[in-house]
């Protein structure tokens, strides 16, 4: 559903996780804020540009993954994109990486662009676009990517994620992409 220059379209931002699930997590810093407040700011910035947006979470509740992927089939016009933060056994891991799922190629483009538009802002390790069967992406009728922001197990990333600097690039790559995928733009 890439649409031309123009067109409307609509992007859902989920926060990920929320509520009784804080999602990855150093002991004192949990996923669901950070992913809640980048997605925040991806929101403000897609509405300073004339584009509609809807928040699956507007403070911090849980919201199931069915009600997720149910918010964005709702929209005919909608992009979903998932805010999250990642955690590996490797105290070593580091990077940015993008998930889409299914043959649809509107997905896998949206993907490729926020991947992009990520890496330009931050400048950070590129880990990828990725296809992974995820529940709120398999379940999504509408274009769909979920976006791993960085590793809060890895101590120097834990320090970027923890930057507001850091995670107004992260919104404004986001952000960049979708606009990109929503005038029909090209990948890099």
């Amino acid at each position: 559903m890439s649409l031309n220059a123009g067109a409307a379209m609509r992007v859902v931002i989920d926060a990920g996780h929320g509520g009784h699930d804080r999602g990855a997590d150093n002991g004192l810093v949990y996923e669901k804020h950070l992913a809640f407040d980048v997605a925040r700011r991806v929101e403000a910035i897609l509405k300073a540009q004339g584009v509609k947006t809807v928040m699956t979470r507007e403070r911090d509740v849980f919201i199931p993954l069915s009600k997720r992927a149910d918010i964005s089939n709702s929209y005919r016009d909608a992009v979903f994109v998932s805010v999250h933060f990642n955690s590996a056994s490797s105290r070593s891991a580091t990077g940015l990486e993008t998930f889409y799922y299914g043959t649809n190629k509107d997905s896998h483009a949206l993907a490729r662009l926020v991947q992009s538009a990520l890496l330009y802002k931050t400048r950070k390790t590129d880990r990828g676009v990725k296809y992974r069967q995820l529940y709120v992406l398999s379940h999504n009728k509408r274009p769909a990517i979920l976006v791993e922001c960085g590793f809060l197990s890895t101590s120097s990333e834990l320090r970027n994620c923890l930057d507001p600097r850091y995670r107004q690039k992260i919104a404004e790559g986001i952000a960049m992409g979708v606009i990109r995928f929503g005038r029909g733009g090209k990948v890099r």
